[in-house]
């Protein structure tokens, strides 16, 4: 925004994400994550479903990781198992969200946390739930793990976690998968938001 401000004027418009000062939008920290869970409850809608009573395991806890959960345990959902950088943590009675947070905080990361069980990172996508949402990197669901995964839905809150092979195993297997493109477009929409309003 500066750089290109510097040579053409001020013109807020040419990248979001901003802070609120700047001429950013309100709500645009939390909208990926908002998103998920909006995408989340219009799938399971359609199945007769709702996010409460509903086990939900996500892997990656950045931003939209952590406000998908902080959302989804606000409407019931039980978050059993997270991962992020510094490991993964299990509770199957579910996860206490909002302590969670608290020691993110304070200690930059998942590992450590009290209210749950150290588990293996790499087994996280392959923990017993209802529904999977990965929201860290791409490629993660792959021909190797497809089969080993035990839920019933795959949010995917990442760019492209589910691998065109591991897409095959899955849509055998029954297991319904909201692609990326629609599951994180809450991001994008509020940055549309934003250009509109800085235009």
């Amino acid at each position: 925004l500066d750089e290109y401000s510097k040579f053409h004027g001020y013109s807020p418009a040419v990248v979001t994400g901003k802070p609120i000062d700047l001429g950013g939008s309100l709500g645009r920290d939390a909208a990926t994550g908002r998103g998920v869970l909006f995408a989340t409850e219009a799938l399971l809608n359609e199945y007769g479903k709702s996010i409460s009573g509903q086990r939900f395991v996500i892997q990656g806890f950045g931003n939209v990781g952590s406000w998908a959960a902080q959302l989804i345990d606000e409407k019931g959902g039980k978050i059993v198992a997270v991962s992020d950088i510094t490991g993964a943590i299990k509770n199957s009675k579910g996860i206490d969200i909002p302590s969670l947070l608290k020691h993110t905080k304070e200690t930059r990361g998942v590992k450590g946390f009290h209210g749950a069980d150290s588990i293996d990172s790499n087994s996280i996508l392959l923990e017993d739930c209802d529904v999977l949402i990965p929201a860290a990197l791409g490629g993660v669901i792959n021909r190797e793990n497809a089969n080993e995964i035990k839920a019933k839905f795959i949010v995917e809150a990442a760019n492209h976690p589910t691998d065109p092979e591991a897409d095959e195993i899955l849509k055998k297997k029954g297991v319904v998968i909201l692609p990326d493109i629609y599951a994180n477009s809450g991001g994008v929409t509020v940055s549309y938001f934003e250009w509109v309003q800085n235009i």
